[in-house]
């Protein structure tokens, strides 16, 4: 029996319109500083999802439930460890609790409005391919803004302050460009890989079936990666990407795939050995021949993040001896602190690491339980997705970062959350799509 048969035309509208502008307003400028476009959209888009569809919560999943009562607990502990004075005797200022707030409370927002807008789907896939499908092209004009700004748009030089962060003062990405890094509106090029990464695999889901249009997505999302000097794209984005590539791909695709990627990686590193380049593809080689750097290998990969003289070990060192339990609460702390393991430490404590594992084990045992349901395609996607979250949390809070956390937690319902109404059956596919579904013939 068909799920939610009897879902307006106009619902579904909807739905589909607000996945659409969620996904849009993540590359939008901060309207004031402190506050982006993509917080106004989510909480507007998650403001009418509850008023109209509130009664669903009351039959959503176990897992779903516990998402967001694991995600809860995080920022109700981060908030209660702010009470007082955490940071008394520290000698260090918070970074902000409205910052905090953002970072840890927005997961929960997208899990919920997400959630509401596709419950009464009956074609989840065609969400799916909203959501990939902006994602793709809006990433792909943002590689073009990146290149501009390498061979110096003054046009762009006074807008992208506005996305960056709008406070008059030095940004990430002004910092990062001196470095050869260009990671268009994202402030953060670590952002901007972790973007690349689950556009590239979006690409690939998206267009798998029509091989030159995906080499041409595929080589402008490549380009637009590698730009941003990201190591994320480099060791985890890329490689997830062109293995997804190869597994649904013939060998002509395959050979192909690898030999464009091939020629992008030698043309961009041979570009940036010119003199006077500002392409970063100088970072691209040191990573590609680390037997020429010092130090260790881990110390290297992870810019110094872990190993020898890590750059985290003052933030941990600092929470272990002053509040191990509960961290310095929602405020945290103006040290460098580049993890979500890290960031959950800070703020948290180490309670705050036992629920992000929580979190992040609670999102596998999602996706091992889509495999019963979901087309293989699909499957793989949100492999892919989960794959970049959680190796990506290394270097960056993957599942809490501006811009990274709307579009993350929009994929991850999805193509992670079975609709309440399953109770055990799936969902029809339609026999004259040609497209791949979400859900399968029940058996």
């Amino acid at each position: 029996m068909p799920l939610n048969t009897h879902q307006p035309a106009a619902g579904r509208r909807i739905a589909e319109i607000a996945v659409f502008l969620l996904v849009l307003a993540t590359f939008g400028p901060y309207v004031v500083a402190g506050v982006r476009t993509e917080q106004l959209a989510v909480l507007l888009v998650a403001a009418l999802a509850v008023l109209f569809r509130a009664h669903q919560l009351a039959h959503a999943p176990p897992l779903v439930t516990l998402l967001a009562a694991l995600s809860g607990a995080y920022v109700g502990l981060a908030g209660l460890a702010a009470l007082g004075e955490p940071l008394a005797g520290v000698g260090y200022q918070a970074v902000g609790s409205w910052a905090g707030l953002d970072n840890l409370l927005l997961p929960l927002v997208v899990l919920v409005a997400g959630y509401l807008l596709a419950v009464e789907a009956t074609d989840r896939t065609r969400l799916v391919r909203v959501a990939a499908t902006t994602l793709v092209v809006l990433l792909c004009l943002n590689t073009v803004i990146a290149y501009l700004t390498l061979v110096g748009s003054n046009t762009l030089n006074e807008l992208l302050p506005h996305f960056w962060t709008n406070d008059g003062g030095l940004s990430t990405a002004e910092s990062a460009a001196t470095m050869g890094r260009y990671s268009g509106i994202f402030n953060q090029p670590a952002e901007g890989g972790v973007m690349y990464s689950l556009g590239l695999l979006a690409a690939v889901y998206l267009l798998w079936r029509r091989p030159l249009l995906l080499a041409a997505t595929g080589l402008t999302l490549t380009v637009g990666g590698l730009l941003t000097a990201s190591k994320i794209f480099l060791l985890i984005g890329l490689p997830v990407a062109l293995w997804q590539t190869w597994r649904g791909a013939s060998w002509r695709s395959r050979t192909g795939s690898v030999l464009a990627l091939a020629g992008v990686l030698v043309v961009f590193d041979y570009q940036a050995r010119q003199q006077r380049s500002q392409i970063g593809g100088v970072l691209l080689d040191g990573w590609l021949n680390p037997q020429d750097r010092s130090g260790t290998i881990l110390s290297y990969y992870t810019a110094s993040r872990l190993g020898e003289q890590s750059t985290l070990a003052e933030a941990a060192d600092l929470v272990l001896t002053h509040s191990p339990w509960l961290g310095f609460g929602i405020g945290g702390i103006r040290v460098p602190y580049d993890s979500s393991w890290l960031e959950a430490l800070v703020m948290a404590g180490v309670f705050g690491i036992a629920l992000q594992a929580a979190i992040m084990a609670v999102l596998v045992v999602c996706w091992l339980r889509t495999r019963s349901w979901a087309e293989p395609t699909a499957v793989r996607l949100g492999a892919g997705v989960l794959i970049v979250l959680i190796g990506g949390s290394l270097g960056l809070p993957t599942l809490t970062g501006n811009r990274v956390t709307t579009v993350a937690w929009l994929l991850i319902v999805l193509l992670l959350v079975l609709p309440p109404a399953a109770h055990g059956e799936r969902d029809p596919v339609p026999t004259a799509s040609p497209t791949p579904h979400l859900a399968r013939v029940p058996s």
